[in-house]
């Protein structure tokens, strides 16, 4: 049985998330530690993700020019953004403001985060192979706006130690 009610115009519109492969979001060579995969979906404007950021997980600093909304649907999260962070944990939701300059680490229990990027942060190498795209057959896929995440050569450890200090002062 046709899952679609009306014309077949919209097909490609709708996917299991079974059918996505999974992405690396990160290179190996980003992290200090860790990984992180994820599953992809995107039209022209925004992106979406589930990501599974394995224990151990700890990127490097780093930005894109796209605003990011995250839901956090299990675990916990260390956030750094510019020159303060946060811990989230399942259940809450945060902001990465446009080209901030961002970074993350999880402890041994791991953390899976429902990510939304506008435009669509679909423009690292392993992502684009990956992420699919939600078009009808008419629309195609050439609008889409792809964003790629850029790596500055800064060091930002000064942020989490901070931050470490402040939380053992409680």
């Amino acid at each position: 049985m046709d899952d679609y009610i009306g014309s077949a115009s919209h097909k490609g519109l709708c996917i299991a998330l079974d059918e996505v492969p999974d992405a690396v979001l990160v290179p190996a060579s980003r992290v200090t530690g860790g990984s992180v995969t994820a599953k992809v979906v995107h039209g022209n404007d925004a992106s979406l993700m589930i990501a599974r950021r394995e224990p151990g997980y700890h990127s490097k600093p780093h930005r894109h020019d796209c605003e990011q909304l995250n839901y956090v649907l299990e675990g916990e999260i260390w956030l750094y953004v510019d020159d303060g962070g946060f811990l989230a944990r399942t259940g809450d939701a945060f902001r990465i403001p446009r080209r901030a300059i961002h970074w993350s680490r999880v402890g041994d229990g791991g953390c899976t985060l429902l990510e939304v990027h506008a435009p669509s942060l679909i423009g690292d190498e392993t992502v684009k192979i990956a992420a699919k795209g939600l078009f009808t057959a008419a629309e195609g896929s050439g609008k889409a706006i792809a964003v790629a995440s850029e790596w500055p050569e800064t060091g930002r450890e000064d942020v989490e130690r901070r931050m470490r200090d402040e939380i053992g002062a409680r």
